[in-house]
């Protein structure tokens, strides 16, 4: 195995541990990336400001051990994008002041959309010194801040990284093992499949229940009969369980897959010669975080990224957005240095009402934009970031104002902005 993809492995590996404590108070999921981590961050914020708590469980299933980890990839002159995919039997469950107020079970496939640099080098572990207290720390540990003296810094992401995931409803149940399946679902078919068996018998040969109950060598061809069409049965019920699935879930998807149908190929084509950086996959990630962290800000006016109208209370009651894996990209424009993408992502709500969660399927129109004028590098960088007005260090990707005199961070914009954010 080669270092890069050793690296990815351990990252994806990584991830799949820390986000199953992500809502637990001051933990970090630090194999995601700055977005994701940052949105995780505001969600468990707004979970205790609601008095609720929030326990995910994932355990792994199938037959596929370390689940698999390259399923398809995509490469621009910058990134190399890759989907890994886990089965898991995913269990999550709200509280509030213990009692119970929403607890979902289901087996699901999690997809992470991992993203690297190509041709890059890992600096994870390279060590730096602050410029304000002289402390050596690695610049892992530099991406919160120095530990001595709190002195943030503006740099560059460390990849690989994980930019997003979401979970899929697995109908087939393909990563179980068939036979263990099969013998499931013979056995929840079990009276069935008994009075079935009995029902013929009595109709074709005239033998009664009782006739086997009786007799030691009707008994036995009963037993066997049970043995033989047990499994038989079990498979045509697995197969009745996914032909209702793939049915159900298709009224649900197909309008989003007709939807979302060549966005990938009008994405790449229009940004080509404009901003050639983004997959449309690390695009879509990075939509779906930013617009997470935006529904779960409580001040989406003081968000560097946002340059829309006040959204006012229409997220207050959301506790959860899972992205459904789907974005559809409508309309792409140039004007001033500036290219606006507008696109359609589709997200499951959770809506707290107070004494219950209720879940919602609902899609939101995004327009971004980003400088095209600006040169774009994925070399690695490192500076202070220091206000202008009274020299103060602060995470500008947290606020765009000084915490200590309220000046506006002035710094040149050169990534994703939201301008409009509104529900269709």
């Amino acid at each position: 195995m080669s270092a890069v993809q050793d690296n990815k492995e351990k990252v994806i590996k990584a991830f799949r541990e820390e986000i199953k404590t992500a809502y637990e108070p001051g933990a970090k999921v630090m194999s995601a990336d700055r977005e994701l981590r940052y949105c995780l961050e505001l969600q468990r914020d707004r979970l205790v400001n609601r008095r609720l708590s929030c326990k995910e469980e994932m355990n792994h299933r199938g037959q596929f051990p370390g689940g698999l980890n390259n399923v398809r990839s995509w490469k621009d002159g910058h990134y190399e994008t890759s989907w890994a995919v886990d089965f898991i039997d995913h269990n999550k469950t709200y509280q509030r002041d213990g009692m119970i107020t929403y607890r979902k079970s289901e087996k699901q496939s999690m997809y992470e959309t991992v993203v690297d640099v190509r041709d890059g080098e890992d600096v994870s572990q390279d060590t730096y010194c602050c410029p304000n207290c002289g402390a050596v720390s690695t610049i892992a540990v530099l991406q919160e801040g120095c530990p001595y003296c709190r002195t943030s810094f503006k740099m560059s992401e460390l990849f690989p990284k994980i930019s997003n995931y979401f979970f899929v409803y697995d109908i087939s149940g393909k990563a179980d093992n068939l036979g263990k399946t099969v013998l499931k679902y013979g056995c929840y078919l079990l009276p069935v499949n008994l009075a079935l068996f009995l029902g013929i018998s009595y109709f074709q040969q005239g033998i009664t229940p009782v006739d086997y109950l009786t007799e030691p060598g009707m008994l036995i061809r009963l037993l066997l009969g049970m043995a033989i069409l047990t499994p038989v049965l079990g498979f045509f019920g697995w197969i009745y369980s996914v032909i209702f699935d793939f049915i159900r879930l298709a009224k649900k998807d197909l309008p989003v897959l007709f939807s979302t149908a060549g966005s990938r190929g009008k994405f790449a084509y229009k940004m080509a010669k404009l901003c050639p950086e983004f997959t449309f996959e690390y695009f879509t990630s990075r939509m779906t975080s930013l617009f997470k962290i935006v529904v779960f800000s409580d001040h989406d006016e003081e968000l560097p990224f946002y340059r829309g109208p006040e959204l006012g209370s229409i997220f207050d009651d959301v506790v959860d957005v899972a992205f459904r894996g789907s974005m559809g990209c409508k309309r792409i424009k140039e004007k001033d240095n500036m290219v606006y993408v507008t696109a359609d992502i589709y997200v499951e709500t959770a809506h707290d009402l107070g004494r219950r969660i209720k879940l919602k399927t609902e899609t939101y129109r995004i327009t971004a934009g980003r400088r095209t004028d600006i040169p774009f590098s994925t070399n690695f960088s490192i500076t202070k970031i220091q206000c202008r007005n009274c020299g103060g260090s602060f995470n500008i990707f947290k606020s765009k104002k000084c915490p200590f005199c309220s000046s506006e961070y002035q710094a040149e914009y050169d990534d994703w902005a939201i301008y409009d954010i509104h529900k269709i």
